[in-house]
């Protein structure tokens, strides 16, 4: 991602989405689906843990909004760049997914296919249960899109924030108001449980309302707010996040993502190891991996024969990891970043059609001479 205020590519953050990334691979190639895999669950025990690379995808999504956020762009700005960076990627990745599930025969890919209606979900990023509850619909195209859904919620309700807030404070009021709301609503449910509406909870995604608030946090730290006020903040988001932790070992990796996000806000020297180019570089086409690793790949490693050797298993992984790579950075180069450079163009002709408009002298103002 680009540093708003300096333009600077921060490869810091590349390489933690390419943790992230990484760490959803591992978890759906060797933990999700036990069932359909030929060497079980019991290869890679700690994978399972690696969904919480969701968690951190969730946190660097509160800092680079914020940052995305810090020039107060206009509504019109904001939603384009979002879509151009969602939208067509997405568009291609569920394609090629759901013609792959189509089109290799397996007990997985049988199981997970669905019909054309899954795109209505997967293309507007909306929740699933309100297609098929009103429409009778498939799911997603692929089960993964559930984040981006929480993802769009969170850009919306951060993007009003911001507008709504006095200049300059999203960053100090945003992490607030989610995490007054997250505990709000805990409370009303300890009281009564039952009584906030599980749409409700969805719809405002307050189950991961703590991670957005770090990663707003973090970013402010980031740009050199670092007074008791972020501390209390991310303390208040990693208290959460550890009381809600199944286990010793989830609460010690989530330590670890507060940790490695922290020395990328502080500019540790020790974060200089995300910024490892080949690191950095699967960052930059992290979405893309994301969008298209999860039945595409299962789908193939549901096809090898039973009995081989476990360093086979993960090999065979390794090699499927390397063509979902291949595919992904064909989708960035020729998808992500013509969009990307096509909406910037536009908005730059906008502006510059804007500013000549101001500039042009008016016919009164050319009648007195000015």
């Amino acid at each position: 991602m680009k540093n708003s205020l300096t333009g600077r590519r921060l490869a810091e953050i590349d390489g933690l989405r390419a943790v992230a990334v990484l760490a959803v691979v591992l978890y759906h190639y060797f933990q999700a689906y036990p069932q359909h895999y030929p060497y079980g669950a019991g290869l890679l025990p700690l994978a399972k843990y690696g969904d919480l690379g969701v968690a951190l995808f969730f946190v660097i999504s509160g800092f680079v909004i914020t940052l995305s956020l810090a020039g107060q762009p206009g509504p019109w700005q904001f939603t384009l760049k979002r879509l151009a960076r969602l939208w067509p990627a997405l568009a291609v990745c569920s394609i090629l997914t759901f013609a792959f599930v189509h089109n290799f025969d397996s007990g997985f890919s049988r199981e997970v296919q669905g019909g054309l209606s899954g795109f209505a979900a997967s293309w507007t990023f909306t929740s699933q249960r309100f297609w098929y509850s009103v429409f009778g619909f498939d799911g997603y195209v692929d089960v993964v899109y559930w984040t981006l859904a929480i993802e769009i919620r969170f850009y919306l309700l951060a993007a009003v924030t911001c507008w709504l807030a006095p200049v300059g404070r999203f960053a100090a009021v945003a992490p607030l108001v989610l995490l007054l709301m997250q505990s709000l609503f805990a409370a009303v449910q300890f009281a009564v449980p039952g009584l906030v509406p599980q749409v409700l909870i969805e719809t405002l995604f307050l189950a991961y309302a703590h991670l957005f608030a770090a990663g707003i946090t973090f970013a402010a730290v980031y740009t050199g707010a670092r007074g008791k006020r972020q501390a209390a903040l991310i303390f208040w988001s990693f208290s959460v996040a550890i009381y809600r932790a199944e286990d010793g070992w989830e609460a010690a990796f989530l330590a670890l993502i507060f940790l490695a996000v922290a020395a990328c806000a502080l500019r540790m020297g020790a974060a200089r190891l995300l910024a490892w180019r080949p690191l950095a570089r699967l960052g930059v086409i992290s979405y893309p991996v994301y969008l298209l690793h999860n039945y595409i790949g299962v789908t193939l490693l549901s096809l090898l024969p039973a009995g081989l050797s476990g360093v086979v298993y993960v090999l065979a992984a390794g090699l499927v990891l390397g063509g979902i790579l291949l595919l992904s950075n064909a989708v960035h180069q020729l998808v992500e970043l013509p969009s990307q450079q096509a909406v910037r163009s536009f908005l730059e002709r906008r502006a510059d059609r804007g500013g000549a408009m101001q500039l042009a002298p008016g016919p009164e103002a050319a009648a007195k001479g000015l």
